[in-house]
């Protein structure tokens, strides 16, 4: 029924509509008992004749009573009168919440100002196992004082009979008036799962309470459409544009944080409106920190930038070589600016898959931004979306959506980084031809190919030649493919996968090929430099191959290690050491930057800072192959025995494992537990020449380590190049066949 102004209701004098849904008709009235107006919600006459939606409205009344908080509408009654059922509520006067999505969005402290209270209510209505379930800006008023109230909980679910449930995602439980699929609430601010008539909990309303953020911010809506079927498939299927997109003076982090609370998968969201408010909070915290900080100087800083692996957002998880192939060329093209400081790929790719702050990811790899971004592959279109991040204040420097087919994929990259060139203020030098004589369809086997040759075991190497081999099948003139052929093969002859010169020749061949395609291209030249030094022993000709390859991309940190590594095998340890500590800065996570710059300062005697750095490279790598031995043989030097056994206790390679036992016992007086490691060595294969000599040269035993520095010269062993410096082969030096060994390995004078 409806009530007329003036007409009474019990006690309850009616005194104007306020609104009607489809679970009652909202009436403002005065309690003449106690002399104050309230809001009165009554059921139709239609509705209170079906038990179903009579028991809804009853469910209504409990939810709420068993609410207390300030940002949720105060309960006061649930009454009957004249067979007419109704309830009485806290009157709440101001304006619904959707006042206040305006063109062009709100200030951002408003959008904070509103936001932060509204998760406060959800907190507390998840906490007693309550579900919304119909969360939308019709649904929440703004006072006149500016306080947020959360109203008409209607059409919430209970999930139990209290907080010991978990509150946020445990299941709910199905109600008698729910018919399994029935599809509640209100479709715009629905979540997928509400959309397909599945079960829904806490996360559920997280996802409405992005969509009304998204609109408080930006002015529209993230999933538009102009019937409710677009709508749904625009829930169900699409990716909203992100806020950085729409305005550019919105940090970082609250588009991460309204993104997140858009995930289409409720396990990919944030799991509690707590951890929703807390994020909101310290948003807020940090732009009033910086607001408050004097101004700082003038004082000119390098431009410092880490490429975020750029997340794969297609269904087909093979697409995740080209996401992730995408961030790696867009690193390589920024690390070829020598006034750029450039994060390592190792280090930038520690945090895929990981949700971390962006701030604590730039102060960890010590950058002033970060690119991220996105990908989303469908057949032979491809759209992009890339964003620079300030990460002092999470800014948005510059973002920009590309929608491109494959065939157009290098002028994306170059538009990227281009663009991001110009926010940072520096020049971005030419366009390397590798990238132009590549098509579309062989680089992705590229991309593939440099995901397996990454992991170094012989069924990845092997399964990397193979697509190298298919991308040069596609597109004779790629550089890239064979320059990563070349490396695959490279590796394979490093570790002792297949027959030593067959590996050899290829790679050789493999590597002049992509150097005759493009004399620019930094990897080739790195590659090459690796065959001449640990497979051919010419050495000198080896360090200006890599140096080369260092001119081509100042900002790399691989060419950097590598020249780094074998200018110390040369005796140049400050040098090394300072190339060493350069790469620790720009790639900070890459375990393989602390394991070279551990051995230059053991070649230098700087035993602790040594031990230093092959611990950092065990946090960031643990079981690295050889990593725990070498740091018991530093802990062997520093006197301290019984760790040093025990360190090197923990090596799963039984070569440098026996090797380490070897020179350790012999030091402490244990021949024969010595003897016994060097014949557990000697079963295992011969390959361990060069450890063969380190051991005997500790021993006293001169003469076999002579012969097995020869063997190893005959199985081109390519810890030869550690020789010249190595700590086990000092007692040598004095010995006249030193320096003939030396100058017959390319390594005298």
């Amino acid at each position: 029924m409806t009530l007329a102004p003036s007409s009474r209701l019990g006690p309850y004098e009616i005194l104007a509509p306020l609104g009607a849904g489809g679970m009652g008709e909202v009436y403002r009235a005065r309690d003449t008992r106690l002399g104050r107006d309230v809001a009165l919600k009554v059921l139709p006459d239609a509705v209170a004749r079906d038990p179903d939606r009579l028991a809804r409205f009853e469910r209504e009344a409990r939810t709420v009573a068993g609410l207390n908080h300030p940002n949720i509408v105060v309960l006061h009654s649930i009454e009957q009168e004249d067979g007419v059922r109704f309830i009485t509520m806290e009157l709440v006067e101001g304006e619904s919440l959707g006042r206040y999505v305006v063109p062009k969005g709100l200030p951002l402290s408003r959008v904070l100002e509103l936001s932060i209270p509204l998760a406060e209510a959800l907190v507390a209505a998840h906490e007693k196992g309550v579900v919304h379930r119909d969360l939308k800006p019709a649904n929440v008023m703004v006072t006149r004082e500016g306080r947020v109230k959360v109203l008409d909980f209607g059409l919430a679910k209970p999930a139990g009979p209290g907080p010991e449930l978990g509150g946020t995602h445990a299941p709910t439980m199905e109600a008698p008036i729910s018919a399994a699929g029935q599809v509640v609430g209100t479709v715009p601010y629905m979540a997928p799962e509400q959309v397909r008539g599945e079960a829904v909990d806490a996360r559920t309303d997280l996802f409405a309470f992005g969509i009304m953020i998204y609109e408080l911010a930006s002015g529209r809506r993230p999933f538009p459409g102009r019937t409710f079927a677009d709508v749904s498939s625009a829930i169900l299927r699409d990716t909203p544009e992100p806020l950085a997109g729409i305005r550019a003076d919105l940090p970082g982090d609250l588009g991460r944080i309204v993104a997140r609370c858009l995930e289409k998968d409720p396990r990919s969201r944030f799991q509690t409106a707590l951890d929703v408010r807390n994020e909101l909070w310290g948003l807020k915290q940090m732009l009033e920190s910086v607001a408050r900080e004097p101004a700082k100087g003038a004082a000119k800083e390098t431009p410092s930038i880490a490429v975020l692996p750029f997340v794969n957002m297609s269904r087909d998880e093979e697409n995740e070589y080209f996401s992730d192939g995408l961030s790696e060329e867009l690193l390589n093209v920024l690390a070829k600016i020598p006034e750029l400081k450039v994060t390592g790929r190792t280090s930038s790719f520690a945090f895929k898959g990981k949700r971390e702050d962006l701030r604590d990811i730039g102060q960890k790899l010590g950058v002033g931004t970060l690119l991220e971004g996105s990908v989303r592959k469908v057949g032979n279109r491809v759209r992009i979306t890339a964003q620079l991040i300030k990460v002092a204040d999470g800014f948005h420097l510059w973002s920009e959506t590309y929608d491109r087919v494959l065939d157009d994929i290098f002028a994306v990259q170059d538009d990227i980084a281009r663009s991001v060139s110009t926010a940072l203020h520096v020049t971005l030098l030419g366009k390397s031809a590798a990238a132009s004589k590549t098509n579309a369809e062989s680089y992705q086997l590229v991309l593939q190919g440099n995901h397996f040759v990454q992991q170094n075991t012989q069924p990845t190497l092997a399964r990397a030649a193979l697509l190298y081999r298919e991308a040069i099948d596609k597109s004779p003139d790629s550089a890239l493919a064979w320059a990563g052929l070349a490396r695959a093969f490279t590796y394979q002859a490093f570790f002792g996968f297949g027959e030593l010169d067959e590996n050899h020749k290829n790679a050789r061949e493999a590597a002049e090929r992509a150097l005759s395609l493009d004399d620019k291209l930094a990897d080739a030249y790195e590659v090459m430099g690796m065959i001449l030094a640990s497979l051919e022993f010419r050495w000198n000709e080896a360090l200006e191959v890599i140096r080369k390859a260092r001119t081509l991309a100042p900002g790399a940190s691989g060419p950097m290690v590598t020249l780094s590594a074998y200018q110390g095998a040369f005796g140049r340890i400050e040098e090394a050491l300072q190339l060493a500590r350069r790469a620790q800065e720009i790639d900070p996570l890459n375990p393989n930057v602390h394991s070279n710059r551990g051995r230059l300062e053991s070649w230098s005697s700087n035993l602790e800072a040594a031990c230093e750095a092959y611990l950092r490279t065990l946090e960031l790598s643990p079981g690295m192959a050889s990593v725990h031995s070498t740091l018991g043989l530093l802990y062997l030097r520093r006197e301290m025995g019984d760790k040093a056994i025990a360190e090197i206790q923990k090596e799963a390679s039984l070569g440098y494992r026996e090797y380490a036992l070897a020179i350790v016992y012999h030091e402490l007086g244990m021949r024969e537990q010595s003897d016994a490691a060097l014949a557990r060595l000697l079963t295992e294969s011969e390959q361990w020449g060069y450890q063969f000599a380190a051991a005997h040269a500790r021993r006293g035993e001169t003469d076999q380590a002579f012969h097995w520095l020869e063997r190893s010269c005959e199985l081109h062993d390519s810890g030869i190049v550690l020789s010249k410096v190595s700590w086990p082969f000092k007692s040598l030096h004095s010995d006249p066949r030193w320096p003939r060994f030396l100058e017959k390995i390319g390594l005298g004078g």
